[in-house]
């Protein structure tokens, strides 16, 4: 009876999947629907339109809720209404029962939690679409909280993104203008972020790495996990007590938002490692005023030449250079190589012209790189996905902020670290800022150019070497020149020749002309005349 029941439980699975496959692929179909009769008899605005695709991904779970939120980034791809609309997507879950946290953290570590804590709360502290939070203590009496991944969560947004892989191939196929979005690859980098969104594991490493590069900070913490403690699945982290940011005393809350700030403006700008995740949930502050970051599971990483484009895009704007600032936002590397720069210099003026009109508190960053990134949909915009978190960061973060502390300037606190250098060699002198920024970024890199060409010198016993790259029409060029100019040396040596054999009369002789010297003549005359038709062609 045992086999039959599982025999008869096996194909559940499958229909399950099906039957979520057709739920979605039916829900897509009918937005297209939906959105093609409004959109072309009655005239929806795309922001009627955003709404009832973020209602529909609201409906549909955790996995479209999630794509929805990747999705409000793009704004290569979607409007301004659309984005908005997306950005407001929040996870509605309630708590998994506490039997299956205890489950999944004995499974993770393979022993029982009374071997593991004294203590083990079964009321979770917290809990979201991914994972839920409960409070513990260890053996030892140390104060901790286990984040423990919710069951079958990494399952269910696989075979979701699955699905949602096969209906955008699908759609490509039967409707070729689709193909220009490149609609898959746009899945494939959700799918791939989510996973790694999952991994508990690679959060604790993370975590591990920012509470190494703060620790002893007076004005930031993070809570380190503990050593042998974290799998895929299961993390426990040191518990820190305190207030959400947005909910700290008014007199403190100016202070708070500058610690953030300064603490982003670091890690952006010199550690290349930043926080991805910065809203009120993930923002607290204890006891002694330090602002404790939780929650590591969307990070971005900078690499040194973005993190110096960076920079300059920032100073530019501090600066009110629009040259500068185009520049600065073609170095990023969006953008093809083939990019007309005309088309961005208009929009980065319009930007500073309004900016101009406006306090310094109220520019935006963010919406400045989201302006840029409109003005260039038709010129090839491509968004790595680094820059995609540290545009959400951004925008996060200064959501926050403006919450936290309505009156305090990111701005402000730019040109000031800018003042102090801490921005990547930024400039100290009031004049030629960009000068000085340019030269202080070649001089950054010429320690590592010598010591490449002193290591080259070493390697091949030669100081200097200059490498050119083949071009087939060059060398072509090169080689037809170069049989030219033998020619000409022949030709050149014919016409000496034969007037040495004219002048001795060398040889025998038809009308009192030496026949070698006169057959000597007619060849170069010949060679002269193919050099001269060469030249011509070319």
């Amino acid at each position: 009876m045992a086999d039959t029941s599982q025999a008869h439980s096996r194909p559940l699975p499958r229909r399950s999947a099906l039957w979520r496959a057709l739920r979605i692929s039916r829900a897509f179909i009918g937005f297209v629907c939906w959105w093609g009769w409004h959109r072309g008899v009655m005239r929806c605005d795309d922001q009627r339109a955003a709404e009832h695709f973020a209602a529909l991904l609201q409906r549909l779970g955790t996995t479209f809720v999630k794509l929805g939120q990747h999705l409000s980034l793009r704004a290569d791809l979607l409007p301004e209404a659309a984005q908005q609309a997306l950005a407001r997507l929040q996870d509605h879950v309630g708590a998994f029962p506490s039997q299956q946290a205890l489950q999944a953290v004995e499974s993770a570590f393979g022993r029982c939690c009374s071997r593991l804590f004294a203590r083990f709360d079964l009321a979770p502290l917290a809990a979201a679409s991914v994972a839920q939070i409960h409070r513990a203590a260890l053996l030892d009496g140390t104060e901790v909280i286990v984040k423990i991944r919710r069951p079958g969560a990494a399952e269910a947004v696989a075979s979701d993104m699955r699905i949602l892989h096969m209906v955008a191939t699908v759609a490509q196929a039967l409707l070729p203008p689709l193909r220009r979005w490149g609609l898959v690859a746009i899945v494939d980098e959700i799918a791939g972020n989510l996973r790694l969104e999952m991994d508990l594991a690679r959060e604790a490493r993370f975590v591990r790495r920012f509470a190494d590069a703060w620790r002893g900070s007076p004005d930031i913490v993070i809570p380190d996990v503990i050593d042998g403690l974290y799998t895929p699945s299961v993390m426990v982290q040191r518990f820190s007590s305190g207030v959400r940011i947005d909910a700290v005393a008014a007199p403190e809350r100016e202070a708070c938002a500058r610690r953030l700030v300064d603490s982003y403006v670091t890690q952006l700008f010199e550690h290349g490692l930043f926080h991805g995740d910065p809203h009120p949930g993930n923002l607290f502050v204890v006891a002694d005023g330090r602002v404790c970051l939780h929650d590591f599971g969307i990070v971005g990483r900078l690499d040194r030449r973005l993190r110096r484009a960076l920079t300059a895009f920032a100073l530019a704007f501090v600066e009110q250079d629009a040259d500068w600032v185009v520049d600065a936002w073609l170095d990023l590397g969006l953008v093809g190589n083939q990019v007309e720069r005309r088309a961005f210099l208009p929009v980065v003026q319009s930007l500073l012209a309004e900016g101009a009109e406006r306090p310094l508190r109220e520019w935006s960053l963010p919406a400045a790189l989201g302006r840029l990134v409109a003005a260039g949909r038709s010129q090839a915009l491509r968004l790595p996905t680094d820059l995609l978190v540290l545009t959400r960061t951004m925008l996060l973060l200064e959501g926050t902020v403006r919450a936290l502390a309505p009156g305090f300037s990111i701005f402000e606190t730019l040109s000031r670290h800018a003042a102090a250098g801490s921005m990547h060699q930024a400039p100290q002198h009031e004049a030629s800022k960009r000068l000085a920024f340019e030269m202080g970024s070649a001089a950054s890199d010429l320690s590592a150019l010598v010591a490449r060409r002193l290591h080259g010198a070493l390697a091949r016993e030669r100081l200097f070497e200059i490498a050119i790259v083949p071009d087939a029409r060059l060398q072509e060029g090169v080689e037809r020149a170069s049989r030219r100019v033998a020619l000409a040396l022949v030709t050149l040596g014919l016409y000496i020749a034969s007037s040495l054999l004219m002048q001795h009369a060398v040889g025998p002789q038809w009308g009192g002309m030496p026949l070698l010297a006169l057959a000597g003549y007619a060849l170069a005359i010949r060679f002269t005349f193919s050099i001269a038709g060469g030249h011509a062609r070319r």
